[in-house]
């Protein structure tokens, strides 16, 4: 199952790339307006967040998987479009499909990755999935490098050949999509897989449709519905933060190596950016084994502290390898947070994951939808280095919150660690 998502992962740089390229260099888009194109795309997932996650629960997760992968590679199409007819609305376009389809692909899939790894071990998990899309992204940028940089050294002006990969990268969605859908069993979980080994050994609600109510110091159903509800809200405002925060900065990390430390070279500009986008997903799997050997509280205020301190660093490069470097470190701790978070998500209830995935990624939308049109605003009015100088406040202002829904959340835990 993890295998396969290397199909679907080949055109996420050359895609993370394109997007401020492509709307401020070629399409003489503005600051704002590169953050309203961010904006499109997580709006399109506002709307189906909510859908797939009910979905989730209900219907085939590999169809779901496939329609999601299906969504991205028309995504791919109509980008491909809007930049060859020089058309910011036809792009604009393919952002919002994205958006909307890109929850079909994640949620189920985190799901089923929840529910096929041990609890002991599900930061490692999801690791290795981020490590696989490392892989599928190594692949699709040496394509991207190959294709775009020749070509925009000898024939810039053909923009049928220097943007081909984004359809390169539609087929590789469409034939992931179709390979999930055909070889992954999305019936045989972990406690299933257990239970057939050691009938004995695992208890049969384990593998039914019914909650697992662990033995806890509860004394009331009222009192557990009250901080659950503390710990669950609290939670879900820190990730609208968090999500808004990686959005407020991230659109302007390519503008800012081009207006601020004049590095023009379209395809200098992809290798800075490359470690970043490549090296921080093979490291996952590792990130994932130290996550779950660690207290989840102490892991997010480390990451999120060093993340504050590696954006500050960022705005105060003089040079783009130095530029390059920090940013590898950036996200190598936004990884590791994700991580992190990822897990205390999937062990807060086993039969309503999805939903909970579900509203999980549509908090993260609805924060990524303000993130870039508050950076873009604060690029224009204030300069290049307000978005980043937010980010390190906002960073720093969600620790205490995922501390506080953590520690609430612990005891109605339905797997505990």
């Amino acid at each position: 199952m993890i295998r396969i998502i290397f199909w679907n992962s080949v055109g996420f740089f050359f895609f993370s790339f394109l997007i401020p390229f492509v709307t401020v260099q070629l399409l003489g888009a503005t600051g704002i307006e590169l953050g309203i194109m961010f904006a499109i795309q997580t709006t399109g997932g506002l709307i189906s967040a909510p859908i797939v996650g009910y979905l989730t629960d209900r219907v085939s997760r590999k169809l779901l998987i496939l329609i999601g992968s299906f969504g991205r590679a028309v995504c791919y199409i109509l980008m491909y479009m809007g930049i060859i007819f020089s058309s910011l609305v036809v792009f604009a376009m393919g952002m919002f499909v994205l958006g909307f389809f890109v929850g079909f692909f994640w949620t189920p899939l985190d799901t089923l990755i929840s529910e096929k790894s041990n609890k002991a071990n599900r930061s490692f998990a999801f690791g290795k999935r981020g490590g696989m899309i490392g892989k599928g992204n190594l692949l699709g940028s040496v394509i991207s490098f190959t294709v775009f940089g020749l070509a925009n050294f000898f024939v810039p002006e053909n923009l049928f050949l220097v943007y081909s990969p984004l359809l390169l990268f539609a087929g590789s969605n469409f034939f992931g999509g179709i390979t999930f859908h055909l070889k992954v069993n999305e019936h045989l979980t972990l406690d299933k897989h257990i239970f057939n080994l050691f009938p004995s050994s695992v208890e049969p609600s384990l593998i039914s449709k019914e909650p697992v109510i662990e033995d806890t110091v509860i004394k009331s159903k009222k009192n557990l519905a009250v901080g659950f509800f503390i710990g669950f809200s609290v939670l879900t405002i820190a990730f609208m933060m968090s999500s808004m925060n990686q959005s407020l900065a991230y659109p302007f990390f390519q503008v800012y190596l081009i207006d601020v430390l004049k590095v023009e070279d379209p395809t200098l500009v992809m290798l800075i950016y490359f470690p970043s986008q490549i090296l921080s997903l093979l490291f996952a799997p590792k990130l994932g084994k130290i996550a779950d050997k660690i207290n989840p509280i102490i892991g997010v205020v480390f990451v999120s502290g060093l993340g504050a301190l590696v954006t500050s660093l960022i705005i105060n490069s003089t040079s783009g390898l130095m530029f390059g470097i920090i940013l590898l470190f950036d996200s190598t701790f936004a990884w590791g947070g994700n991580l992190i978070l990822q897990n205390v998500l999937s062990r807060i209830s086993k039969i309503h994951r999805g939903k909970i995935f579900g509203l999980a990624q549509w908090l993260s939308l609805f924060g990524a939808v303000l993130g870039p049109v508050l950076g873009g605003f604060a690029w224009d009015a204030l300069g290049p280095s307000a978005p980043f100088v937010i980010s390190i406040f906002i960073e720093l202002s969600v620790i205490p919150l995922y501390a506080i829904a953590i520690k609430a959340l612990k005891p109605y835990m339905a797997e505990k660690v």
